[in-house]
């Protein structure tokens, strides 16, 4: 269920992004999927990372969980939080976040990753991932 209420038709894809960029894994879930298990199934078995989510990833029973895996979780508090992060820890969080808007917005607009008229599940997955390789050499030859 969305938090405004609103429906959501097809797919969204959730990725984990490097500080310089790049997207070193993504996972896509049904638009109805709560962020928060898109999440759990994208790190897997990993631990040792820092992840710095959106209002998508709060919840203090997911963030344990992820500590528990050895993984800090650092999500934008929602703006009717008791608890919020320090005013600096906010704003390193949002140039930090930053940089995930330009990824998704450079899939977007330069290899149009939001409309890839696959006709099967099997088929996004493989234009996506071909869109997220593109993106990924593209940096690297910058």
């Amino acid at each position: 269920m969305s938090f405004k209420k609103e429906t959501y038709f097809g797919y969204k894809v959730h990725a984990m992004i490097t500080l310089e960029g790049y997207i070193t894994t993504f996972e896509i879930t049904p638009a109805s999927t709560d962020d928060r298990e898109g999440l759990k199934d994208m790190v897997g078995r990993q631990s040792g990372l820092v992840i710095l989510g959106d209002k998508g990833y709060v919840g203090q029973n997911l963030i344990k969980e992820m500590s528990d895996q050895g993984i800090c979780l650092m999500a934008l508090k929602r703006s009717n939080s008791k608890a919020n992060w320090s005013k600096p820890v906010r704003q390193l969080i949002f140039q930090l976040r930053r940089r995930v808007e330009t990824v998704f917005s450079q899939l977007s607009e330069q290899l149009h990753a939001e409309r890839v008229l696959a006709k099967s599940f099997q088929g996004l997955c493989t234009r996506l991932a071909n869109k997220i390789l593109a993106y990924n050499l593209c940096l690297a030859l910058n």
